[in-house]
């Protein structure tokens, strides 16, 4: 069985869970700039990832004690800020500027965004797009997109070009655009959360 170290992410959240406020600072400067980077590729705005990432943190402390030991702590940091983020992108389709912005874009399909729009099922569409790329594409768009890596650390994570990933990354998008061109909602879901 591999040893924890105190500095690894297990060693921090046993630390963490004693209420250890250095292994929680640990965790902060470890996960906060590839969290940031995560909510910017779904925001594409600043301030609104920073919120993304203090709240994100807030709930770690308040929740230390139901941390899963036996399982990834960066899946379980980045479940934290996903649902974060989805929760903006749903109250920011119910602001009024927002809706506004929408309508001079979209006129023809704007009145669909005052019905009630069911997200899971948007998102499980999209997600089963996600399913038909190649193995090794829908990987590195992954990395990007789920787990926040820049073009530079999924090339040294793969062993692969910085310019395969930005190629295999451009072709998911288009092939993802060009599949979900026909449902307007899921298409609009679809740049806010990947492009």
């Amino acid at each position: 069985m591999k040893a924890q170290t105190s500095d690894s992410d297990a060693g921090l959240v046993l630390q963490l869970k004693n209420n250890n406020i250095e292994a929680f600072d640990s965790l902060y400067h470890r996960y906060s700039e590839k969290l940031y980077n995560f909510a910017y590729s779904f925001l594409k705005n600043h301030e609104d990832c920073k919120e993304i990432i203090q709240e994100t943190f807030i709930r770690l402390w308040e929740k230390k004690h139901q941390i899963d030991t036996t399982k990834s702590f960066k899946s379980y940091l980045f479940k934290i800020s996903y649902n974060l983020i989805i929760d903006q992108l749903r109250n920011r389709l119910k602001d009024k500027k927002y809706q506004e912005f929408l309508a001079h874009h979209f006129q023809s399909a704007v009145t669909e965004f005052e019905s009630n729009i069911d997200y899971d099922i948007i998102k499980d569409k999209i997600g089963s797009v996600l399913e038909e790329l190649p193995e090794k594409r829908k990987q590195i768009f992954l990395l990007s997109r789920e787990e926040g890596l820049s073009h530079k650390e999924i090339a040294e994570k793969l062993s692969i070009s910085e310019k395969t990933v930005e190629n295999q990354i451009g072709l998911s998008l288009k092939y993802l655009r060009s599949r979900l061109s026909k449902d307007f909602i899921a298409i609009l879901l679809f740049i806010a959360l990947f492009s």
